[in-house]
């Protein structure tokens, strides 16, 4: 049962990785294009997702070294925060657009 949670889970984060990258390219096109709509909080926004990039690289190798008993602790952790990141950026490319 823990093995099909930690792969349900490791599925997410990859789908919710690539929308990240996506995310993060689309969000830095629109603050190209019009420098003089970006929000207050995108700054914030975009802090969030590089600090969380090198956080979730170094949780990712913790997965690796630690016992087995700490990987679906570790794999719903990341997968959490991943989406919560990804929840961030995609209010904050809806709040760009429609603006």
């Amino acid at each position: 049962m823990d093995q099909t949670i930690t792969f349900v889970f490791t599925i997410i984060f990859l789908l919710e990785s690539f929308w990240e990258v996506r995310l993060f390219s689309q969000l830095q096109l629109l603050a190209t294009q019009k420098p003089a709509n970006i929000p207050p909080r995108f700054v914030k926004v975009m802090r969030l997702e590089r600090r969380w990039n090198w956080m979730s690289w170094i949780l990712i190798i913790l997965l690796f070294l630690t016992s087995s008993r700490f990987t679906i602790l570790l794999v719903s952790l990341i997968t959490l925060i991943e989406t919560y990141v990804v929840w961030r950026m995609d209010n904050m490319k809806s709040n760009m657009i429609g603006e």
